[in-house]
């Protein structure tokens, strides 16, 4: 997921406390409120809940923080992404692997 200007985000595991779930969070937080800011996240938010693919990370929710000014978006868990795979020393796809990917 991109991430607006004026905005950064870290992700962290978590479970949920109702489900008992593994999830990830990933925290948004929002160093500047410009109205065009608020608006591409708003929109990128749209654009995540609708995806339902499986080859993409389901948006599960949000939460938000007033005493942060953070919004936490919370995703299915994955152990790794794409990025992190692929940097593994001695990795390779195999070729019916690739599609997945």
């Amino acid at each position: 997921m991109a991430i607006g200007q004026g905005t950064y985000s870290n992700v962290y595991k978590a479970r949920d406390l109702v489900t008992g779930k593994i999830v990830a969070l990933k925290k948004v937080r929002f160093d500047n409120l410009e109205p065009e800011s608020v608006k591409f996240m708003a929109r990128e938010i749209l654009v995540l809940r609708r995806l339902d693919h499986p080859n993409v990370v389901k948006l599960e929710g949000l939460v938000t923080s007033r005493m942060s000014c953070s919004l936490y978006l919370v995703f299915e868990y994955m152990e790794h992404d794409l990025a992190g795979l692929a940097a593994g020393q001695g990795v390779k796809f195999t070729e019916p692997q690739v599609p997945q990917f």
